[in-house]
């Protein structure tokens, strides 16, 4: 691998439908971190789609002005740099963990965004990540999202085929990302602690990937768990439990 396949970039376009995406996570409830009422998510829920992306756009329109963007700039260039020097090890290790499968994408966007969370279009090769925290929560974000990415391309039909729900792969999706904490501890800046719903689930995969370290029996075991496992409330830890 010569060329760096992660780019972190600025992309005023990118900032709205990241911001729009907050208000599908908003509508679809899947998580207890999402807020249970956001006077603006409901705003722009009474808006057509060319209404709410001019209603976002004109929010956003001070952060590009030309010199906040000069310091955003700077800002993606530093995630970059730090980037460069852990992708190929990353990507290395995600292949290994996802049974050999090589990465899917030539290029991806690393999209610095304003908004409180933090959606990807697979589709389209990007994700976002904070423009508001230190460098390497950047590199952080790019791990748990290059997780999704591989999953979806490689996982998503297996567990369709299972017959789970679309929340139900959506657990299972984001619970794999407990893997980072046990791979890829040493290239990491914070733990990827997860969503408090999937507490246990997120257990059950860690104690079944120590033992088998295959990722098509760790899904299985998942599947056949997703059923009964019980969807936590309790806050997720800031630091190793």
């Amino acid at each position: 691998m010569n060329k760096q396949i992660v780019r972190f970039v600025v992309d005023e376009d990118l900032d709205i439908e990241n911001h729009l995406i907050g208000l599908w996570s908003y509508q679809r409830k899947l998580h207890s971190l999402v807020p249970a009422s956001n006077a603006r998510y409901e705003t722009l829920a009474k808006l057509s789609p060319a209404q709410r992306k001019r209603f976002v756009a004109k929010e956003l329109a001070w952060r590009y002005a030309p010199a906040k963007k000069k310091l955003l700039v700077a800002m993606a260039k530093d995630m970059n740099a730090a980037w460069a020097k852990i992708e190929k090890r990353f990507i290395k290790g995600i292949e290994k963990i996802h049974g050999g499968h090589p990465f899917p994408f030539r290029s991806v966007k690393g999209v610095l965004s304003s908004a409180d969370r933090f959606g990807y279009r697979i589709e389209e090769h990007w994700f976002a990540t904070s423009m508001f925290r230190n460098t390497y929560s950047g590199t952080d974000t790019a791990m748990h999202e290059l997780m999704h990415f591989m999953f979806l391309t490689y996982y998503l039909k297996p567990c369709q085929d299972a017959g789970l729900s679309e929340d139900q792969i959506w657990d299972i999706k984001e619970s794999f990302t407990t893997l980072l904490n046990i791979e890829f501890d040493d290239i990491r800046f914070n733990w990827d602690a997860g969503y408090p719903e999937h507490k246990e689930l997120r257990g059950i995969i860690k104690k079944a990937w120590l033992k088998h370290r295959n990722f098509e029996k760790v899904l299985q075991i998942a599947i056949e768990n997703i059923g009964t496992v019980k969807r936590g409330k309790v806050a997720p830890p800031l630091t190793h439990p």
